[in-house]
């Protein structure tokens, strides 16, 4: 005769969520382009890009989030990325718009691939419904027509408990 153990609990699983349905913020000018990237040109301060984080269950928790794409760049004229993790709710007469984590500048004076990650090792936000996130990147380009920059999107990592199954 066999016997079988019975496992009951929960299996920690870890996914990545994908976001390139991004927009414009409200500061500077960008362009998306049908292939769904956002081109930012040349002498541009402080540009944004908005990218709606969707996708995620009520107790996921956020580990860690990055920014991928390409900077155009050449020695004496900087593109620097930065971008911020944040949520927001709704409250009496006002939302509440807060910071989670950020990516800070990546600045660079040559032609670099972007696969840039925050830095907080500790990053464990937990999701909860109410609450919206969203990822604020923003750009800044040198004059001359080797700064640009490629915004392919943003990666959120997540660790979902799910019920096990035996």
């Amino acid at each position: 005769m066999t016997r079988f153990r019975e496992n009951k609990g929960y299996a920690l699983e870890r996914k990545t969520i994908l976001c390139n349905a991004g927009h414009s913020g409200t500061t500077g000018t960008n362009a998306f382009i049908d292939n769904g990237t956002c081109f930012v040109d040349q002498s541009q301060s402080a540009t944004t890009i908005v990218y709606p984080v969707s996708g995620m269950h009520d107790g996921d928790v956020i580990n860690g989030f990055r920014v991928v794409g390409a900077i155009g760049a050449k020695s004496g004229g900087v593109t620097s990325v930065d971008a911020d993790l944040r949520k927001v709710t709704g409250g009496a007469g006002a939302v509440t718009d807060a910071s989670i984590d950020t990516i800070t500048q990546v600045s660079v004076e040559a032609d670099t691939a972007l696969d840039s990650a925050n830095a907080t090792s500790t990053l464990s936000e937990i999701v909860v419904t109410d609450y919206q996130y969203y990822i604020l990147v923003t750009v800044t380009t040198a004059a001359n027509a080797e700064n640009d920059a490629w915004i392919t999107g943003v990666e959120v990592d997540l660790n979902t408990d799910r019920p096990m199954t035996v």
